[in-house]
Protein backbone atom coordinates (compact mmCIF):
# COMPACT_ATOMS: atom_id res chain seq x y z
CA UNK A 1 0.00 0.00 0.00
CA UNK A 2 1.21 3.19 -1.50
CA UNK A 3 0.89 6.61 0.27
CA UNK A 4 -1.68 7.13 -2.70
CA UNK A 5 -3.63 4.21 -1.56
CA UNK A 6 -7.39 4.21 -0.01
CA UNK A 7 -8.03 2.57 3.57
CA UNK A 8 -11.51 2.53 5.46
CA UNK A 9 -11.49 1.07 8.47
CA UNK A 10 -15.06 -0.08 10.13
CA UNK A 11 -15.21 0.49 13.51
CA UNK A 12 -13.53 2.92 15.75
CA UNK A 13 -11.59 0.74 18.55
CA UNK A 14 -8.60 -0.42 20.28
CA UNK A 15 -7.39 -2.85 17.03
CA UNK A 16 -8.10 0.43 14.74
CA UNK A 17 -6.79 2.61 16.85
CA UNK A 18 -3.18 0.89 16.73
CA UNK A 19 -3.65 0.52 13.13
CA UNK A 20 -3.73 3.71 12.71
CA UNK A 21 -0.95 4.32 14.85
CA UNK A 22 1.48 2.65 13.63
CA UNK A 23 0.18 3.31 9.91
CA UNK A 24 1.38 7.05 10.93
CA UNK A 25 4.50 6.16 12.74
CA UNK A 26 5.67 4.41 9.21
CA UNK A 27 4.67 7.16 7.18
CA UNK A 28 1.28 6.50 5.72
CA UNK A 29 0.31 9.88 5.19
CA UNK A 30 -3.05 8.80 3.04
CA UNK A 31 -6.22 9.36 4.24
CA UNK A 32 -7.95 7.11 6.30
CA UNK A 33 -11.63 7.02 6.84
CA UNK A 34 -13.71 5.19 9.46
CA UNK A 35 -16.62 3.87 9.90
CA UNK A 36 -18.80 3.99 13.35
CA UNK A 37 -22.23 4.73 14.54
CA UNK A 38 -21.05 5.59 17.88
CA UNK A 39 -21.83 9.27 17.97
CA UNK A 40 -18.70 9.80 20.76
CA UNK A 41 -15.96 8.21 18.42
CA UNK A 42 -13.32 8.31 18.42
CA UNK A 43 -11.72 7.83 21.61
CA UNK A 44 -9.83 5.64 23.78
CA UNK A 45 -12.20 2.66 25.01
CA UNK A 46 -10.16 0.72 27.66
CA UNK A 47 -10.57 3.22 30.49
CA UNK A 48 -14.69 3.07 30.68
CA UNK A 49 -14.66 0.62 33.19
CA UNK A 50 -12.38 1.64 35.38
CA UNK A 51 -10.61 5.47 35.51
CA UNK A 52 -13.65 6.85 33.05
CA UNK A 53 -15.99 6.27 36.12
CA UNK A 54 -14.81 8.38 38.20
CA UNK A 55 -13.90 11.22 35.73
CA UNK A 56 -15.77 14.31 34.42
CA UNK A 57 -15.06 14.38 30.82
CA UNK A 58 -17.41 13.66 28.07
CA UNK A 59 -14.86 10.91 26.99
CA UNK A 60 -11.09 9.91 26.95
CA UNK A 61 -9.48 10.89 23.99
CA UNK A 62 -8.13 8.80 20.90
CA UNK A 63 -4.22 9.81 20.59
CA UNK A 64 -4.22 7.91 17.05
CA UNK A 65 -6.65 10.32 15.64
CA UNK A 66 -5.71 13.49 13.34
CA UNK A 67 -6.49 15.65 10.90
CA UNK A 68 -5.71 13.27 7.54
CA UNK A 69 -8.59 10.91 8.98
CA UNK A 70 -12.15 11.06 8.35
CA UNK A 71 -15.10 10.20 10.44
CA UNK A 72 -18.22 8.91 8.76
CA UNK A 73 -20.76 7.91 11.40
CA UNK A 74 -23.24 5.40 10.38
CA UNK A 75 -23.93 2.05 10.43
CA UNK A 76 -22.08 -0.63 8.00
CA UNK A 77 -25.04 -3.18 6.38
CA UNK A 78 -23.39 -5.04 3.74
CA UNK A 79 -19.75 -5.53 2.34
CA UNK A 80 -19.04 -6.62 -0.91
CA UNK A 81 -15.44 -7.93 -1.88
CA UNK A 82 -15.30 -8.42 -5.55
CA UNK A 83 -15.76 -4.45 -5.86
CA UNK A 84 -14.38 -3.61 -2.13
CA UNK A 85 -16.89 -1.51 -1.07
CA UNK A 86 -19.38 -1.31 2.17
CA UNK A 87 -22.55 -0.10 2.16
CA UNK A 88 -23.44 2.24 5.24
CA UNK A 89 -26.91 3.72 6.60
CA UNK A 90 -25.79 7.01 7.61
CA UNK A 91 -26.88 8.58 11.08
CA UNK A 92 -29.72 11.20 11.50
CA UNK A 93 -31.80 9.66 8.59
CA UNK A 94 -28.98 10.66 5.95
CA UNK A 95 -29.71 7.79 3.82
CA UNK A 96 -27.31 5.43 2.70
CA UNK A 97 -23.72 5.73 1.09
CA UNK A 98 -21.53 3.21 -0.48
CA UNK A 99 -17.86 3.52 0.22
CA UNK A 100 -15.30 1.84 -1.27
CA UNK A 101 -11.52 1.79 -0.68
CA UNK A 102 -8.25 -0.06 -1.84
CA UNK A 103 -8.23 -1.88 1.68
CA UNK A 104 -10.92 -2.50 4.03
CA UNK A 105 -9.74 -3.34 7.84
CA UNK A 106 -12.46 -4.64 10.15
CA UNK A 107 -12.58 -3.59 13.43
CA UNK A 108 -16.06 -3.90 14.54
CA UNK A 109 -15.32 -5.44 18.14
CA UNK A 110 -17.72 -7.01 19.66
CA UNK A 111 -21.44 -6.81 20.64
CA UNK A 112 -22.77 -7.38 24.33
CA UNK A 113 -25.03 -10.48 24.70
CA UNK A 114 -28.47 -9.67 25.90
CA UNK A 115 -30.38 -11.85 27.93
CA UNK A 116 -33.49 -13.77 26.92
CA UNK A 117 -36.22 -11.27 27.67
CA UNK A 118 -34.29 -8.71 29.20
CA UNK A 119 -36.25 -5.59 28.90
CA UNK A 120 -35.17 -1.97 27.79
CA UNK A 121 -33.17 0.11 30.17
CA UNK A 122 -30.77 -2.75 31.39
CA UNK A 123 -27.64 -0.46 31.12
CA UNK A 124 -24.37 -1.85 29.62
CA UNK A 125 -21.25 -1.11 28.95
CA UNK A 126 -19.46 -1.12 25.69
CA UNK A 127 -19.76 3.03 24.51
CA UNK A 128 -18.77 5.99 25.90
CA UNK A 129 -22.26 6.95 26.91
CA UNK A 130 -23.18 3.84 28.27
CA UNK A 131 -20.27 4.64 31.12
CA UNK A 132 -21.61 8.34 31.05
CA UNK A 133 -25.39 6.51 31.96
CA UNK A 134 -23.71 4.99 34.87
CA UNK A 135 -20.92 7.52 36.06
CA UNK A 136 -24.76 9.83 36.10
CA UNK A 137 -26.33 7.53 38.28
CA UNK A 138 -23.23 6.21 40.38
CA UNK A 139 -23.71 7.66 43.69
CA UNK A 140 -22.91 6.78 47.58
CA UNK A 141 -25.81 4.58 48.86
CA UNK A 142 -27.61 3.52 45.10
CA UNK A 143 -28.26 0.09 44.73
CA UNK A 144 -26.43 -1.47 41.19
CA UNK A 145 -27.11 -5.32 40.22
CA UNK A 146 -24.69 -5.92 37.93
CA UNK A 147 -25.43 -9.68 35.89
CA UNK A 148 -21.79 -11.15 35.08
CA UNK A 149 -19.01 -11.55 37.24
CA UNK A 150 -16.33 -11.52 34.20
CA UNK A 151 -13.72 -8.69 33.86
CA UNK A 152 -16.24 -5.79 32.95
CA UNK A 153 -18.16 -7.16 35.73
CA UNK A 154 -15.83 -7.35 38.70
CA UNK A 155 -13.83 -4.06 36.95
CA UNK A 156 -17.38 -2.21 36.91
CA UNK A 157 -18.11 -3.19 40.59
CA UNK A 158 -14.67 -2.38 41.81
CA UNK A 159 -15.52 1.01 40.63
CA UNK A 160 -18.59 1.64 41.61
CA UNK A 161 -18.14 0.17 45.17
CA UNK A 162 -15.02 2.72 45.41
CA UNK A 163 -18.11 5.50 45.06
CA UNK A 164 -20.06 4.27 47.84
CA UNK A 165 -22.70 2.14 46.09
CA UNK A 166 -24.21 -0.77 47.20
CA UNK A 167 -23.22 -3.15 44.65
CA UNK A 168 -24.54 -6.92 44.10
CA UNK A 169 -22.65 -9.17 41.04
CA UNK A 170 -24.68 -12.08 40.00
CA UNK A 171 -23.20 -14.77 37.99
CA UNK A 172 -24.43 -18.11 36.47
CA UNK A 173 -20.69 -19.91 37.34
CA UNK A 174 -19.29 -21.24 40.28
CA UNK A 175 -16.70 -18.50 40.52
CA UNK A 176 -15.87 -15.11 39.73
CA UNK A 177 -13.22 -13.81 36.55
CA UNK A 178 -13.72 -17.86 35.12
CA UNK A 179 -12.88 -17.17 31.80
CA UNK A 180 -10.25 -14.67 32.71
CA UNK A 181 -7.90 -17.04 35.02
CA UNK A 182 -9.70 -20.17 33.52
CA UNK A 183 -10.86 -21.39 36.25
CA UNK A 184 -8.55 -20.49 39.05
CA UNK A 185 -8.43 -18.47 41.42
CA UNK A 186 -11.96 -18.60 41.96
CA UNK A 187 -12.35 -18.90 45.94
CA UNK A 188 -9.60 -15.94 46.38
CA UNK A 189 -11.07 -13.63 44.04
CA UNK A 190 -14.33 -14.36 45.45
CA UNK A 191 -12.72 -13.74 48.73
CA UNK A 192 -11.33 -9.83 48.01
CA UNK A 193 -14.82 -9.15 46.28
CA UNK A 194 -16.67 -10.02 49.24
CA UNK A 195 -13.95 -7.74 51.68
CA UNK A 196 -14.61 -4.98 49.65
CA UNK A 197 -18.08 -4.84 50.51
CA UNK A 198 -19.97 -6.00 47.15
CA UNK A 199 -22.63 -9.18 47.76
CA UNK A 200 -21.90 -11.94 45.39
CA UNK A 201 -24.61 -14.74 44.16
CA UNK A 202 -22.85 -17.09 42.11
CA UNK A 203 -24.16 -20.42 40.42
CA UNK A 204 -27.41 -18.53 40.36
CA UNK A 205 -28.88 -18.28 36.89
CA UNK A 206 -31.24 -15.21 35.80
CA UNK A 207 -34.89 -16.20 35.49
CA UNK A 208 -36.53 -12.66 35.18
CA UNK A 209 -35.86 -9.08 35.26
CA UNK A 210 -38.87 -6.66 35.87
CA UNK A 211 -39.45 -2.90 37.15
CA UNK A 212 -40.81 -2.31 40.57
CA UNK A 213 -43.55 0.50 41.52
CA UNK A 214 -40.48 2.16 42.77
CA UNK A 215 -38.75 3.08 39.35
CA UNK A 216 -36.40 0.14 40.37
CA UNK A 217 -35.85 -3.42 39.11
CA UNK A 218 -36.01 -6.83 40.73
CA UNK A 219 -33.91 -9.32 39.35
CA UNK A 220 -35.17 -12.95 39.90
CA UNK A 221 -32.64 -15.90 39.84
CA UNK A 222 -32.79 -19.61 41.10
CA UNK A 223 -31.04 -18.06 43.99
CA UNK A 224 -33.79 -15.96 45.09
CA UNK A 225 -34.54 -11.46 44.26
CA UNK A 226 -32.15 -9.12 44.07
CA UNK A 227 -33.19 -5.63 43.84
CA UNK A 228 -31.48 -2.06 42.66
CA UNK A 229 -31.52 1.11 41.32
CA UNK A 230 -29.60 -0.16 38.19
CA UNK A 231 -29.23 -3.24 36.49
CA UNK A 232 -26.39 -3.46 34.30
CA UNK A 233 -25.58 -6.77 32.00
CA UNK A 234 -22.30 -7.92 31.51
CA UNK A 235 -22.78 -11.80 30.65
CA UNK A 236 -20.90 -11.70 27.83
CA UNK A 237 -20.08 -10.13 24.17
CA UNK A 238 -20.12 -11.63 20.60
CA UNK A 239 -18.21 -10.75 17.21
CA UNK A 240 -20.14 -8.38 15.81
CA UNK A 241 -20.46 -9.98 12.37
CA UNK A 242 -24.44 -9.76 11.60
CA UNK A 243 -23.64 -7.37 8.50
CA UNK A 244 -21.30 -9.56 7.22
CA UNK A 245 -23.65 -12.17 6.56
CA UNK A 246 -23.87 -11.87 2.79
CA UNK A 247 -20.42 -11.43 1.73
CA UNK A 248 -18.72 -14.10 1.34
CA UNK A 249 -16.60 -14.60 4.17
CA UNK A 250 -16.13 -17.30 6.75
CA UNK A 251 -17.67 -15.80 9.51
CA UNK A 252 -18.16 -18.91 11.40
CA UNK A 253 -16.78 -17.47 15.09
CA UNK A 254 -15.79 -13.93 13.97
CA UNK A 255 -13.94 -13.53 10.68
CA UNK A 256 -11.58 -16.16 9.98
CA UNK A 257 -8.50 -14.70 9.00
CA UNK A 258 -4.95 -16.02 7.96
CA UNK A 259 -2.03 -15.18 10.09
CA UNK A 260 -1.43 -11.55 8.96
CA UNK A 261 -5.02 -10.72 9.26
CA UNK A 262 -6.22 -10.99 5.63
CA UNK A 263 -9.95 -12.17 5.39
CA UNK A 264 -10.91 -15.60 3.90
CA UNK A 265 -13.83 -16.60 2.59
CA UNK A 266 -15.90 -19.82 2.90
CA UNK A 267 -13.57 -21.92 0.73
CA UNK A 268 -10.82 -20.79 2.94
CA UNK A 269 -9.03 -18.51 0.24
CA UNK A 270 -7.69 -15.29 1.20
CA UNK A 271 -9.75 -11.81 0.11
CA UNK A 272 -6.54 -9.68 -0.48
CA UNK A 273 -8.42 -6.41 0.34
CA UNK A 274 -10.27 -7.06 3.49
CA UNK A 275 -7.97 -7.65 6.60
CA UNK A 276 -10.10 -8.15 10.26
CA UNK A 277 -8.64 -7.16 13.37
CA UNK A 278 -9.41 -7.16 17.03
CA UNK A 279 -12.05 -8.95 19.09
CA UNK A 280 -13.89 -9.42 15.44
CA UNK A 281 -11.18 -11.40 14.02
CA UNK A 282 -10.25 -15.23 14.37
CA UNK A 283 -6.58 -15.25 12.95
CA UNK A 284 -4.16 -18.66 12.12
CA UNK A 285 -1.48 -16.91 14.13
CA UNK A 286 0.67 -20.32 14.84
CA UNK A 287 -0.83 -22.02 12.52
CA UNK A 288 -2.78 -23.86 14.99
CA UNK A 289 -5.96 -22.74 13.11
CA UNK A 290 -8.24 -19.81 13.12
CA UNK A 291 -8.46 -18.60 17.08
CA UNK A 292 -10.73 -15.33 18.33
CA UNK A 293 -8.64 -13.36 21.48
CA UNK A 294 -10.67 -10.41 23.45
CA UNK A 295 -8.30 -8.86 25.09
CA UNK A 296 -7.01 -5.50 24.39
CA UNK A 297 -3.42 -6.22 24.10
CA UNK A 298 -3.90 -8.87 20.63
CA UNK A 299 -5.98 -6.13 19.54
CA UNK A 300 -2.86 -3.80 19.36
CA UNK A 301 -0.34 -6.31 18.16
CA UNK A 302 -3.01 -7.26 15.69
CA UNK A 303 -3.39 -3.52 14.64
CA UNK A 304 0.22 -3.12 14.64
CA UNK A 305 0.92 -5.78 12.51
CA UNK A 306 -1.59 -5.66 9.87
CA UNK A 307 -0.38 -2.35 9.50
CA UNK A 308 2.99 -2.73 8.33
CA UNK A 309 1.77 -5.37 6.16
CA UNK A 310 -0.12 -3.30 4.62
CA UNK A 311 2.93 -0.51 3.90
CA UNK A 312 4.83 -3.67 2.79
CA UNK A 313 6.93 -3.45 5.70
CA UNK A 314 8.41 -6.71 7.95
CA UNK A 315 6.39 -6.26 11.34
CA UNK A 316 7.87 -5.29 14.56
CA UNK A 317 6.29 -8.67 15.95
CA UNK A 318 5.39 -11.88 15.33
CA UNK A 319 1.95 -11.97 16.81
CA UNK A 320 1.95 -15.87 16.77
CA UNK A 321 5.13 -16.30 18.75
CA UNK A 322 3.70 -13.62 21.41
CA UNK A 323 2.34 -14.96 24.57
CA UNK A 324 -0.87 -13.56 25.17
CA UNK A 325 -0.64 -10.83 27.78
CA UNK A 326 -4.06 -9.06 29.56
CA UNK A 327 -4.65 -7.34 32.59
CA UNK A 328 -7.31 -5.80 35.11
CA UNK A 329 -6.94 -3.35 37.80
CA UNK A 330 -9.59 -4.33 40.49
CA UNK A 331 -10.79 -3.93 44.47
CA UNK A 332 -6.95 -1.86 44.85
CA UNK A 333 -4.99 -5.38 43.02
CA UNK A 334 -3.60 -5.36 39.29
CA UNK A 335 -3.70 -8.61 37.75
CA UNK A 336 -1.61 -9.81 34.84
CA UNK A 337 -1.76 -12.92 33.00
CA UNK A 338 0.60 -14.38 30.46
CA UNK A 339 0.19 -16.52 28.45
CA UNK A 340 -3.32 -18.87 28.14
CA UNK A 341 -4.75 -19.96 31.47
CA UNK A 342 -5.57 -24.06 30.81
CA UNK A 343 -8.17 -25.21 33.54
CA UNK A 344 -6.23 -28.51 32.95
CA UNK A 345 -3.04 -26.95 34.36
CA UNK A 346 -2.32 -27.10 37.64
CA UNK A 347 -1.80 -23.59 39.94
CA UNK A 348 1.44 -23.32 41.88
CA UNK A 349 1.89 -20.44 44.44
CA UNK A 350 5.31 -19.19 44.31
CA UNK A 351 4.94 -15.65 45.95
CA UNK A 352 2.94 -14.66 48.75
CA UNK A 353 2.71 -11.05 50.38
CA UNK A 354 -0.97 -11.16 52.62
CA UNK A 355 0.63 -7.32 53.80
CA UNK A 356 0.72 -6.24 49.84
CA UNK A 357 -2.35 -8.24 48.82
CA UNK A 358 -0.19 -9.90 46.39
CA UNK A 359 0.64 -13.31 44.97
CA UNK A 360 2.38 -14.76 42.02
CA UNK A 361 1.40 -18.03 40.67
CA UNK A 362 2.93 -20.28 37.91
CA UNK A 363 0.09 -23.11 35.47
CA UNK A 364 1.76 -26.36 34.93
CA UNK A 365 0.93 -28.98 32.67
CA UNK A 366 3.58 -32.46 31.42
CA UNK A 367 6.40 -30.67 32.86
CA UNK A 368 5.95 -26.72 31.60
CA UNK A 369 4.98 -23.50 32.04
CA UNK A 370 1.67 -22.49 30.35
CA UNK A 371 1.06 -19.31 31.84
CA UNK A 372 2.02 -16.87 34.82
CA UNK A 373 -1.01 -14.90 36.72
CA UNK A 374 0.40 -12.00 39.12
CA UNK A 375 -1.52 -10.38 41.54
CA UNK A 376 0.21 -7.24 42.81
CA UNK A 377 3.67 -8.74 42.27
CA UNK A 378 5.06 -6.47 39.55
CA UNK A 379 8.59 -7.51 39.41
CA UNK A 380 8.15 -11.18 39.16
CA UNK A 381 5.86 -10.65 36.37
CA UNK A 382 7.96 -8.64 34.78
CA UNK A 383 11.05 -11.39 35.10
CA UNK A 384 8.53 -13.76 33.83
CA UNK A 385 7.77 -11.58 31.00
CA UNK A 386 11.49 -11.36 29.86
CA UNK A 387 12.51 -14.97 30.27
CA UNK A 388 9.14 -15.76 27.55
CA UNK A 389 10.80 -13.15 25.46
CA UNK A 390 14.24 -14.94 25.39
CA UNK A 391 12.77 -18.33 25.30
CA UNK A 392 11.06 -17.35 21.99
CA UNK A 393 14.13 -15.66 20.44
Amino acid sequence: MNATASLLVVGASVASGALIAQLRTDGFTGWITVVDEDPDAPYDRPPLSKEFLADSGRCPQAPWWDQRCQLVQGRATALDIASSTVEVTLTGEKGRSVLGADHIVVATGSAPVRLPGQPDGVAQLRTAADARRIREFAAPGRRVVILGAGTIGTELASSLSDIGCAVTVVDLADRPLDRFLGGHLGAEAAKWIREAGVRLSLGSRVEGITRTDDGGWSVATDSGPFTGDLVVSAVGTRPAVQWLAESGLDTADGIRCDGDGTALDTASRPVPNVHAIGDVSAWDADGTGPRRQEDWTTAQRQGRHLARRLLGLEPTEDVGRHLRYFWSHQFGRRIQVLGTPERDATLVHQVDVPERRAGFYTLERDGDTVAWIAVNTPKEFALAMRKSMQAIG
